[in-house]
Formats: C-alpha cells, sequence, structure tokens
C-alpha cells in the first residue's frame, strides 16, 4: 500500500474521531475471514483451439473493520488471495482486492460519502464479465476505483448532488492500452407534488490512453452526457416515465467527434403480490461529424417474481453503447442482450442459483460478435460462520471474423469461514 493511501486512511479515520461527539457512541465491528477454494478451469487462456486446462488453488485471508457513529461511518476491507497453479507455474501470483470507505452527516441535511476500491488480478475474466474486457494472457492487471458524493437532501424526495470519480487501470501486458477517467457529475431529483416529479443529470468525463510500447494509443476523448427525466405516479404501484438523453464525445486523434440523442418512454410496477415490471423504449440518432448519421430503437426491461423460499429475475436491453476503455477498443456499437437469474432454498441452510445471459454486438463496420455465459451452483451453511459452495460457469464468445473466439468452463469448490465480532 502506497505512503499517500496510508496518509488518506489516517486523515479520514482522524475527520471520523474529531467528529464524533464522544468515543461511548462509537462502535466497532471486526469480521476476520478465510476462504479456500479449488477451480477446475478448461481453457485458462482464452484460446479458440490447443486449450490449455489447469487446477488453480486459492487462499484469501481477509479482514473488515466497521467504525459507526451517529453521524459517521469507517469501513476498511481487505483481502489478499494466494494463487497456485497445479500445471502453469509461472501464473503464480497474489491478487488483492481491498475497499475504504468512509460517510460523513454534515449537518441534517448534507451528507459526504468517499468511496475507494482496488483490485489486482490475473483473471482474464473480470468478475463475470464476458467480451469486452476478456484478456487472452494471465498477466496482471490493477483497477483503482474513487468515487465521492456530496449529497443535500431539501425535502423528503427531494435531492441534489455532486459527484467525482477517478478510475484508473493499468495493464502488465504492455500491447494494451493503460487509461485513466475522470468523471464529473450534477444530479437534481424534485417532485412538484406526490404525482409528478423531475430527474435531471449532468455529467462530463475525461479519458486518456497510455502504452509502455512504441505503439500509439487510443485516442484520448472528452464527453458530456445531459439528461432530464419526468416522473409520474399513477399510483403507489406504478410510476410513468418520459426521458431524453444527450451524449457528446469529442475525440483528440482521428476518431470521429459525434453526438447521440436518445429519448423513451417507459413504466414501473408492482402489478401483482412479489411481482415487479418495468420497461422502457424509445429511438436514438448518432450525429456523425463526418459520416453518415446511425440511429435505431432502445428498449430495456425486466421482470421479477419473489417466491416464499427463492426469486425469479427475467430483462432484456437493447439500443447503443460505447467500448473505448475496453482490452478491444471498439467503439460505438447496437446491441442487444437478454438474461435471467434464479434462486431457490431448498433447506433452511441450501441454496441453489441458476443464470445466463446472452448478447449480440455490432460496430460501425458491421462486425459482428456475439456473447454468452450461464452458470448454476449451490450452497450449504453448515454452520453460523462457514459454508461450502460448488458452482459452474460457461463463458463464449464469438465473432463474425474468427479473431476473439473462445469458449471457457470452470468448476469451483469452496469453503469459507468469518466470524462478526462487535465492541
Amino acid at each position: 500500500m502506497s505512503v499517500n493511501k496510508i496518509r488518506i486512511i489516517l486523515f479520514i479515520t482522524w475527520i471520523f474521531f474529531v467528529s464524533s461527539p464522544s468515543f461511548s457512541q462509537i462502535h466497532l465491528e471486526v469480521t476476520p475471514g478465510l476462504s479456500i477454494s479449488e477451480t477446475y478451469d478448461d481453457n485458462i487462456y482464452l484460446e479458440s483451439t490447443d486449450k490449455t486446462s489447469d487446477y488453480i488453488t486459492a487462499v484469501s485471508p481477509s479482514i473488515n473493520f466497521l467504525l459507526t457513529s451517529r453521524s459517521n461511518h469507517l469501513g476498511l476491507q481487505l483481502a489478499p488471495t494466494f494463487v497456485w497453479y497445479e500445471e502453469e507455474k509461472q501464473n503464480d501470483t497474489i491478487r488483492h482486492s481491498g475497499t475504504l470507505s468512509f460517510g460523513q452527516e454534515l449537518s441534517q441535511n448534507l451528507r459526504f460519502d468517499f468511496s475507494n476500491a482496488y483490485s489486482r488480478s490475473e483473471d482474464p475474466i473480470e468478475e463475470g464479465e464476458v467480451g469486452e474486457f476478456d484478456r487472452d494472457t494471465r498477466d496482471l492487471f490493477w483497477r483503482n476505483s474513487t468515487h465521492s458524493t456530496l449529497q443535500y437532501h431539501f425535502g423528503p424526495e427531494n435531492t441534489f448532488s455532486l459527484g467525482y470519480d477517478i478510475a484508473l487501470l493499468e495493464n502488465e501486458d504492455i500491447t494494451l492500452d493503460d487509461n485513466r477517467t475522470r468523471n464529473y457529475s450534477a444530479d437534481m431529483t424534485y417532485w412538484f407534488n406526490t404525482e409528478n416529479g423531475m430527474e435531471i443529470h449532468y455529467g462530463y468525463m475525461e479519458a486518456e490512453f497510455f502504452r509502455d510500447d512504441d505503439n500509439t494509443p487510443g485516442d484520448h476523448y472528452t464527453g458530456s452526457s445531459t439528461s432530464a427525466r419526468y416522473n409520474h405516479r399513477f399510483s403507489s404501484h406504478t410510476t410513468g416515465l418520459i426521458s431524453y438523453g444527450l451524449t457528446r464525445r469529442s475525440f483528440a486523434g482521428t476518431t470521429e467527434n459525434y453526438n447521440v440523442h436518445d429519448g423513451s418512454i417507459g413504466l414501473d410496477t408492482d402489478f401483482a403480490q412479489n411481482f415487479s415490471l418495468s420497461f422502457a423504449g424509445g429511438y436514438f440518432v448518432q450525429e456523425n461529424e463526418q459520416s453518415n448519421d446511425v440511429s435505431g430503437y432502445t428498449y430495456h426491461g425486466s421482470l421479477t417474481k419473489q417466491f416464499e423460499h427463492g426469486s425469479l429475475s427475467i430483462g432484456g436491453s437493447g439500443g447503443w453503447n460505447e467500448s473505448y476503455l475496453g482490452v478491444e477498443r471498439r467503439g460505438f456499437t447496437r446491441y442487444w442482450a437478454i438474461n435471467m437469474d434464479t434462486e431457490y432454498q431448498i433447506a433452511d441452510s441450501l441454496n441453489i442459483h441458476a443464470g445466463g445471459s446472452y448478447r449480440h454486438n455490432r460496430d460501425f463496420r458491421n462486425r459482428e460478435w456475439w456473447n454468452w455465459s450461464g452458470n448454476c451452483g449451490l450452497a450449504w451453511a453448515f454452520s453460523n460462520w462457514s459454508s461450502l459452495s460448488l458452482d459452474y460457469s460457461h463463458h463464449e464468445a464469438m465473432d463474425d471474423v474468427g479473431m476473439a473466439e473462445y469458449q471457457d468452463n470452470r468448476v469451483v469448490l469452496s469453503i469459507s469461514a468469518s466470524r462478526l465480532f462487535r465492541w
């Protein structure tokens, strides 16, 4: 951990104690934990042919600290993971994951929140993502993201907030771009009465790219996003919406500048007991500086059902997306996707889950690629502080030019234990 990060932690801790009225109102929670897992992966380098399989052992001790008082909180979570490969021993490494969070009520209606997340890993599929961030090596990469928000409440449902985010990505693989992004935002939610309200958003971002080899990195760019959404409550269970957004992108190099206009109309409703439905549809137009404009429909929807011992969620979406921060810079894309997740408690201490997703993408050159993934598993809590789980996952990527195709299957058996101590 760097000296600057230690200084930040000490400074926030000092603020916490100074701002608390008395030490008697401060509560401390400490949760030590340990997780041990064995993974069989049949394609560790995500190759289309000549696959390499391996068994991967991971041991992850963890410690969580949480200080709370009547008006603030301070949390710190640390979890290094020691990783050993049975055959490909050159990939042995230590993963890291850590988060720092701080919240302070500056007054009755004004609150400040800060969080920082750091991760270090060699896993080419990040947190189950398929496609955009996949790597074909086991080289290390680092991510660090910081988020801060100042929020003011001026009514039961009325808020105004200012936000600042900064994110960093560094790759050990010198053939990949590193990047740094900054985001500035302002948001307001205002209800004129119990039936009618507005949400207004403005954001500005800066993205910079760097490389460690002699090749030229991707074009830097700046952008803004402005949106307004009108909400109308038809009842306590049903809300309608109309929204419009404008996204602008300006690039420093040869990438073409563009604006995107996006409008939609939708409905959120709890139409029956334990049933919720959300859907919206609209149209977008990408205005390009030189080439022909691009347009199409946008939509998203989700249906969730809560059972006595489980839940089911089905969703889908389509429209436009941007891919500049991934492993491969694909730019402005159009897509459609579907997903499903379910879980069920078959006994007091035994749960099962399953899920899947499929996504079809097309870029401005009409290149197409498809990604889909599925998973299922079960978890057994055999004591109040320990559990055993078995999970299977399948990830697949396909490309119409055959350059980024693979299939990957993983089986993970893990045992974990943690215990909470309070003072």
